[in-house]
């Protein structure tokens, strides 16, 4: 059944999110205006740093209830900033003094999920009058970690929500412009030792020794604080932070200015954040990622950049390639920060990592067995003009990934080993380690668009080489799910950021019709876990947040990932693998039917029609011995629509429900028709004949087993 839904009109289109994410517009009036404003505002360094801008009010609005609206990045704790207008009392920063907007309120608001926040509070009767006004931010406490945030956009909102300062008043910082502290090449050389040999302290709160470089938290040369635009002021606090001088501090910051590397990305912009238009950048802009303003305000939000001409089949096609790059989310990925490790393996665990494999392969360090590392792998690599990178690198890494695994799996937390939040740090940042160790070698050696090197059939033109992001989440480490130590240690950390780096995975590595005979898993994730972990990401702390547009963009993706050469009796669901990968059960399974509350009901018919009609035409070109011989299904399988069991049974809890909300019988009954020859000891007319209805929030069928 050809259909096309075009979206509702509500939905908003991609030139219009911009607006939708910004305070009402500016309202002229006659005044003369204060000098510009420099953004970002950094308000970075020892605790009491305060920072102030300068902004002019008429008397009409200065006598006017007025609300503060800021974007800021890295409010991480309550009361970790406050503001003040003019020379009135600081008003602490907290969800309880201010307003978070946006799901950034449903992820937690301030120490939250969310790194970026927008949020308004109002502004104290009389504290702002007619003129030349002072605004200041200032930073409270440090956590032990932190040493400020930055303000990134501001403006104060009438009554009516309309703007008072105008655009004109703004200007973004370049960092083009930005200049080495000290331009000498005495001090930049010593700059690049300091970075490579200085020893450090873990905060000035707590000067004790550590034996980690600032290479070794890092990439090794630096690369990302000048690719991510880490300004000057950031260096030098952040060294100070350490236990350097000021003139230390100078010294690496005027080395990382100095660097001949890329330089598009933000602090505050997640790496490889998803949005329209980014595969069309060059390559050496995809860790930028769209930016923080790419993320869209809802879950439906979505739907619009997967079915660009309406909702069809030919859109989600497996003989397509949709951009996992290229579909935005409503959810902020881990930001640079949050990359990094907070306590560097070398701490955590002394010599026994120092002298393991996992360390050894990394760049040769340590007494364990000597093997090439991957470092210098990666020299000869790019040395080849990458002819090499299949038969030199391509192994090693995937060896490197196991020996991660085998250096944590017996220090996953446990009663034994540790439950608490520090036992939970070392072993998180373990793994952030190799994470931003991979990112290096992916960047400093030009390998982010080879992977048509490594499979020559692949539809993406970028990608890394492993899944190592997926092996940095929580769930996958066994991290306490109350107790992970990331952020406000909430158990919605644990959920919030194992998403974050499944959905790196997808975006890194999602292998699309790639590697036939190569594959030996379900890269680039384990698809079962997916629903689970959506599931958890739509139970937010502040109330239920839908998802089903986030689930149908996994669906797409896995449908696309295991259509290659492989049939569905492939090992480890390698192959056609309708019981993970593509299991469109989700769509209406109990536990995530609310997830369907901001799309239509038009729309959700749509989506199912079109979803369904795509697998059915990939799961009808197998025959039956090819699900019998391995592929999920047996002759003799009792089946009673169990929805978390055997393939047979998901099917057969699915197909009823899909036929209630508005999908062609036809297809439905076809299917059920050939369910019957797969499972033949299930009662498929049952199915057939079924009938549902709403039974509270959910749906019950005449064919379900009581």
């Amino acid at each position: 059944m050809g259909v096309t839904l075009w979206l509702t009109g509500c939905l908003a289109a991609p030139e219009e999110l911009e607006q939708t994410e910004q305070p009402a517009p500016f309202q002229e009036s006659d005044r003369e205006l204060a000098p510009a404003i420099t953004l970002p505002i950094e308000v970075l360094g020892a605790e009491g740093t305060t920072k102030s801008v300068t902004v002019d009010l008429t008397a009409q609005d200065a006598q006017q209830p007025l609300r503060l609206w800021l974007q800021v990045y890295n409010l991480s704790y309550a009361n970790k900033g406050s503001v003040r207008f003019n020379s009135g009392a600081w008003l602490p920063l907290s969800n309880t003094t201010v307003t978070v907007e946006g799901l950034g309120k449903n992820y937690g608001g301030i120490g939250g999920a969310f790194s970026t926040l927008k949020l308004n509070l109002g502004v104290p009767a009389g504290a702002l009058v007619a003129g030349s006004n002072q605004i200041s931010f200032r930073f409270n406490t440090s956590d032990g970690r932190s040493i400020g945030y930055r303000v990134l956009k501001l403006n104060l909102l009438r009554a009516d929500g309309s703007r008072i300062l105008p655009d004109s008043l703004f200007v973004q910082e370049d960092p083009n412009t930005w200049k080495p502290p000290l331009a000498d090449a005495a001090s930049i050389a010593e700059g690049e030792k300091l970075w490579r040999t200085r020893q450090l302290v873990r905060s000035v709160k707590n000067p004790t020794a550590i034996r980690a470089r600032c290479a070794d938290c890092h990439a090794q040369d630096g690369r990302d604080l000048k690719y991510f635009n880490y300004s000057n002021l950031s260096i030098i606090e952040r060294s100070r932070f350490h236990g350097l001088s000021e003139l230390e501090g100078q010294r690496i910051a005027s080395y990382i200015r100095n660097l001949s590397v890329a330089n598009p990305g933000r602090p505050w912009n997640p790496p490889y954040q998803p949005g329209p238009g980014l595969d069309s950048k060059p390559i050496e802009h995809w860790a930028a990622g769209a930016g923080v303003d790419a993320v869209v305000e809802q879950n439906r939000d979505m739907l619009r950049y997967m079915f660009p001409a309406g909702i069809t089949k030919e859109a989600i096609s497996t003989a397509k390639n949709l951009s996992a790059r290229e579909v935005p989310i409503f959810f902020q990925l881990p930001d640079w920060n949050h990359w990094l490790p907070g306590i560097h393996p070398k701490d955590a665990w002394g010599d026994a990592f120092v002298n393991d494999r996992l360390n050894m392969a990394y760049n040769g360090e340590g007494t364990a067995t000597p093997t090439e590392s991957m470092r210098s792998l990666a020299t000869r690599v790019k040395a080849s003009g990458y002819t090499q990178y299949r038969n030199l690198l391509y192994y090693p890494v995937g060896q490197w990934n196991i020996r991660l695994f085998e250096f944590l799996s017996p220090r996953f937390p446990s009663a034994t080993n540790g439950l608490t939040t520090e036992y939970s740090q070392k072993v998180y940042s373990t793994a952030l380690w190799h994470v931003v160790k991979t990112w290096e070698l992916m960047q400093e050696f030009g390998l982010e668009d080879k992977v048509r090197l490594l499979y020559p059939s692949s539809r993406d033109t970028r990608a890394w080489m492993t899944n190592s992001t997926f092996d940095a989440s929580p769930n996958m480490l066994k991290l306490p799910v109350n107790n992970t130590g990331i952020k406000d240690n909430s158990p919605f950390m644990f959920t919030y950021f194992s998403m974050g780096w499944y959905h790196l995975s997808l975006v890194l590595f999602n292998g699309n019709h790639s590697d036939g005979a190569d594959r030996t898993s379900q890269r680039p994730i384990d698809w079962g876990y997916v629903p689970g972990a959506i599931k958890g990401l739509s139970r937010t702390p502040g109330g239920t947040t839908p998802v089903q547009g986030l689930v149908a963009l996994y669906l797409a993706k896995g449908m696309h990932t295991a259509d290659n050469t492989l049939k569905p009796n492939a090992p480890y669901g390698a192959g056609w693998s309708p019981r993970t990968s593509g299991d469109l059960s989700r769509f209406v399974v109990t536990d995530l039917m609310p997830g369907w509350s901001d799309i239509t009901g038009q729309e959700r018919t749509a989506i199912l029609q079109a979803f369904l009609s795509t697998w059915w035409d990939k799961t009808r070109q197998y025959s039956v011995s090819d699900w019998w011989n391995g592929g999920g299904a047996t002759k003799t399988e009792v089946i009673n629509g169990f929805y978390d069991g055997t393939l047979g049974n998901r099917i057969y809890f699915m197909l009823p429900r899909f036929k209630y909300h508005g999908v062609d019988p036809a297809l439905v009954n076809t299917i059920a028709d050939w369910a019957r020859t797969v499972w033949p000891q299930g009662d498929w007319a049952r199915v057939r004949n079924a009938t549902c209805a709403p039974y509270g929030p959910y749906i019950q069928c005449t064919s379900d087993v009581t």
